[in-house]
This record gives C-alpha cells, sequence and structure tokens, in this order.
C-alpha cells in the first residue's frame, strides 16, 4: 500500500507537465500562423502640399536726394559777459528793463553809480593841471630870458660863451614838463572814472541775471548783471564723425554759406531757420561724436516785422536740429528696415519673375529712416517689402499688394 500512495503523484505530475508542453506549443503555433497571415508593411507618407510664400512689394524709383542729418542740439548764447563795476559807489538810477528778460540796445544806460565824488575829483584834478600847466609856461619863459642874456652877454664881450644845459634851465623846463603829463593823467582818470559812473550796454542785450539793485553801495568788480547777445544764438550739437563730409561750413574767402538747419521748436512753436557755422574742434570722449555749432540770427525775432510768424529761441532747450546736407545724384531712397545685414554686407530682397533675388547693393549713406543706394539697383525692379523667415535666393515667391494677387 504504501508504494503505490507514493507512484500516485509521481504519475499526476508528469500528466501535468505533459498538458503545460502541449499547451506552449499550441500558443506559440497560434501565433506563427498569426504573423504568417498578417506580415508587416509600412504606409506610404501623404505628400505635403505646396504652401506658397506671398510677399507685397514697391517699385524702386531713382532721384536727386539731399542728406538730411537730424540730430539733437543745445541752445546757447553766441555771446555773453559778466557786467561788473569799475568803480565803487551808491547806485542812484536803474532803468526800468534792468530786470531778468529785459532787452537793452547797444550804448544804452543800464544803471547809474552816485557821480558826486567823481565829479569832486575831477575840479581837483583841473586844479591842479592848471597850476602844472602855470608852472611849465613860466618855467618856458625864464628859459627864453637864460638864452636871451647868453646871447647879450656874448655881443658885449665878444667872447663865445659855452651854453650848458644848466645854464638855458633845461632840467626845469623837463621838470615842468613831467609835472603837467601828471597832472593830466590825473585829470583823464577823474573824467575816465565819472564815465563809469554810467554802466551802458555793451551790445544788443538781453538781462539773464541780476545781481544789485537801486540802492545798492557796490564795490569795484562786483558782479552786477550777465548779459547776452540778442542779435544771433547759436546751437550745439553732436554728430558721428562720418556725416562731417556731408556738411558744408562757411568761407568768407569764397563768399559761402554754411549749411542750412531746421529747427523745431516743441509744445508746437513753428519752426526756426539757422546755418551751421563752426565745429568746435573737439570730439566727446564717451559718444565719439563731433562738435558744430549752427548759428541763429534774431533768435528772440526783435527785428522781425508785423506779419511774420514764429517762436523765440529759449536758451538752455534742447531742440531738434535737421541739417540739410549736400545732395546725392540718382540715387535710390529705401527705408531702412528693408536693408538687410548678412556677412557679405548688406542686401536687399527683390521680385524678379516670380523669384525672389538676394541683392548685395551699396549704401552711400544711412539716415535715421531711410538708406541712399548708389550701386546694386541700376536696374528698374520691385523690391520685397514683406518679413520672409528663411529666405533663399530663387525660391518662389507671389506677390501680393493691396489684398490681391499680381
Amino acid at each position: 500500500m504504501s508504494e503505490r500512495k507514493r507512484r500516485k503523484p509521481s504519475v499526476l505530475f508528469g500528466f501535468l507537465r505533459a498538458a503545460i508542453s502541449i499547451s506552449i506549443i499550441g500558443a506559440a503555433v497560434i501565433v506563427a500562423v498569426w504573423f504568417y497571415a498578417n506580415p508587416p508593411h509600412t504606409e506610404k507618407a501623404k505628400k505635403h502640399e505646396r504652401r506658397d510664400v506671398y510677399v507685397t512689394t514697391e517699385a524702386i524709383s531713382f532721384g536727386d536726394y539731399p542728406i538730411k542729418i537730424e540730430v539733437m542740439g543745445k541752445v546757447i548764447p553766441a555771446k555773453e559777459m559778466v557786467l561788473k563795476a569799475q568803480v565803487s559807489g551808491k547806485i542812484v538810477e536803474v532803468s526800468d528793463n534792468f530786470v531778468p528778460g529785459g532787452f537793452f540796445k547797444s550804448g544804452e544806460s543800464i544803471l547809474k553809480i552816485d557821480p558826486t565824488d567823481y565829479d569832486l575829483n575831477i575840479k581837483s584834478a583841473q586844479a591842479a593841471y592848471s597850476q602844472a600847466l602855470a608852472s611849465y609856461q613860466l618855467e618856458e619863459g625864464r628859459q627864453q630870458i637864460a638864452k636871451n642874456e647868453i646871447e647879450i652877454l656874448q655881443r658885449n664881450t665878444g667872447k663865445t660863451l659855452k651854453s650848458t644845459d644848466l645854464a638855458l634851465r633845461k632840467p626845469q623846463l623837463a621838470q615842468a614838463k613831467a609835472n603837467l603829463d601828471a597832472a593830466k593823467a590825473t585829470l583823464d582818470i577823474a573824467r575816465l572814472n565819472l564815465e563809469r559812473t554810467t554802466l551802458n550796454a555793451p551790445f544788443d542785450a538781453l538781462v539773464i541775471e541780476r545781481n544789485t539793485d537801486l540802492g545798492n553801495v557796490i564795490a569795484a568788480q562786483n558782479q552786477l548783471a550777465t548779459l547776452v547777445a540778442s542779435d544771433e544764438y547759436w546751437i550745439h550739437i553732436d554728430i558721428p564723425l562720418s556725416d562731417l563730409p556731408w556738411l558744408s561750413f562757411p568761407d568768407e574767402a569764397m563768399g559761402t554759406i554754411g549749411t542750412k538747419a531746421h529747427i523745431e521748436l516743441g509744445d508746437m512753436r513753428g519752426l526756426r531757420e539757422g546755418t551751421l557755422y563752426k565745429q568746435t574742434g573737439s570730439v566727446d570722449e564717451q559718444s565719439r561724436l563731433a562738435g558744430v555749432i549752427v548759428r541763429v540770427f534774431d533768435p528772440l525775432l526783435l527785428e522781425a516785422k508785423n506779419g511774420e510768424r514764429g517762436s523765440s529761441l529759449v536758451l538752455g532747450d534742447y531742440v531738434p536740429v535737421k541739417l540739410i546736407g549736400k545732395t546725392l545724384k540718382n540715387v535710390a531712397r529705401i527705408p531702412q528696415s528693408y536693408i538687410h545685414n548678412t556677412i557679405e554686407g548688406d542686401v536687399v530682397w527683390l521680385e524678379q519673375g516670380g523669384r525672389l533675388v538676394i541683392q548685395p547693393v551699396t549704401v552711400a549713406y544711412k539716415g535715421r529712416t531711410h538708406a541712399y543706394i548708389t550701386d546694386g539697383l541700376e536696374y528698374a525692379t520691385n523690391l520685397v517689402t514683406s518679413n520672409i523667415v528663411t529666405p533663399v535666393a530663387g525660391m518662389d515667391i507671389v506677390v501680393q499688394n493691396n489684398g490681391g494677387e499680381q
């Protein structure tokens, strides 16, 4: 009994292993049959449809264009001075125009210092001069008497007497002449000091700052006011060195004037005209820009005739200045945005026969908004004004202007 019990599990285990093996083989056969019936294959990719590149164009025209250089400038005085007293005293009179913003014509009285002391100085100097003149005239008479006495003595004795400077009173006469000259100088100084009690405008002037007023006691060299010339203002501007060849400066020998300048005043105050005047002769260390001066005559419109319109310039104001430089002949003028920078240089995109042409060009001048091309666009064609993400020379393009194809 025991042996039968031991053999029974072994038989069952054998049947189980056989069943599993048969199942695995059956599954493998089924999989093999399926792969045989369904062989692998690849589907052809769908062909991409061609997408047209639409662009806009504009015609390129040639002409003569003046170079326009647009910069900012600061209004500064062409002539400025600090009015100082040359004598001391009390201010007894001032002009009604002696206020900031007041105007004076050349030679017009600005203020007056008390002249009383200087009048007395003139009287004293005049008396000293009269006394010195009398002494000189008396000495001239004494010298003439001495000459006559020597001549009489020579006739009476028959001898020739040796004349000496001392005998002829020449030293005494020289001393009298020196005293007279000193008295004359003292009198001239007294008169000059009296003239200096009245301070006049040295040129047509605008009062910028006033430092004194009626009743103040001032000393010589005290600053009384700051004046600027009202007949002309300057505008200081900085421009690139590369722009200088396009500008003209006045030449007195040739009778030529400088480049014209249009000054735009802020706050809708209008325009003013000026001309290029001088280079300052210096370059800013940081910006490497050259300083130049534009001159504007009658900046305050003091000489303007009735009916003339315009606005006055204001010192210290920053104003846009447009310089109208030399003229480029027979060039193409296109917006800066249509110039493309490449490793090879500047190029533009052109449309020719429905294809893109990448054309190298020579740019003579680049302004703030436009570029001026001298070479590369000798033939008439259309300029591509659209942006192309990946431009390739010769690629097909479709012109679409004003919403329709061409």
